[in-house]
């Protein structure tokens, strides 16, 4: 009888390990599902706080002063299957624009207003687009997945 007890007693402890591994399985799925996201949410509001690191670069989707000292500001959305991302700038900046997902890139030379940079064809999935300003400051804006 008294062994009958012990087993069941490691059986319970199995299932419950079980159950453990299945739910961090789950948790990191999720994780690496939404990583970019959150990630970008937590930028945003970092970037709203005007919280510095100690590079100087206040992370990425709002503003953010170039070496120049022009003001930055990178948003990005979808339209059709393309990417489209708008620079703001106070100043004149030359930027680079890379895609995570389809890794593909765009150079130019941003005005005192602002320019836009169209990325064709970057893939259905969510992604996210980094602006690199001169001097090597950069921003980074989310956009959805294609409908």
């Amino acid at each position: 009888m008294k062994r009958k007890t012990q087993q069941e007693g490691g059986q319970g402890l199995v299932e419950y390990a079980l159950i453990l591994v299945l739910v961090a399985v789950v948790v990191i799925a999720v994780l690496t599902l939404l990583g970019p996201q959150v990630g970008n949410v937590f930028s945003r509001v970092v970037n709203g706080l005007g919280v510095v690191d100690s590079s100087g670069d206040s992370g990425g989707g709002g503003g953010n002063p170039s070496p120049t000292g022009n003001l930055i500001t990178v948003t990005a959305f979808r339209s059709g299957g393309d990417v489209v991302v708008q620079v703001q700038v106070t100043g004149t900046v030359n930027i680079t624009a890379v895609d995570s997902q389809s890794g593909k890139t765009a150079s130019m030379s941003c005005p005192g207003s602002g320019c836009s940079v169209n990325l064709p064809s970057v893939g259905p999935n969510p992604g996210s687009i980094t602006v690199t300003a001169d001097g090597g400051n950069s921003l980074s804006a989310s956009y959805p997945a294609q409908n």
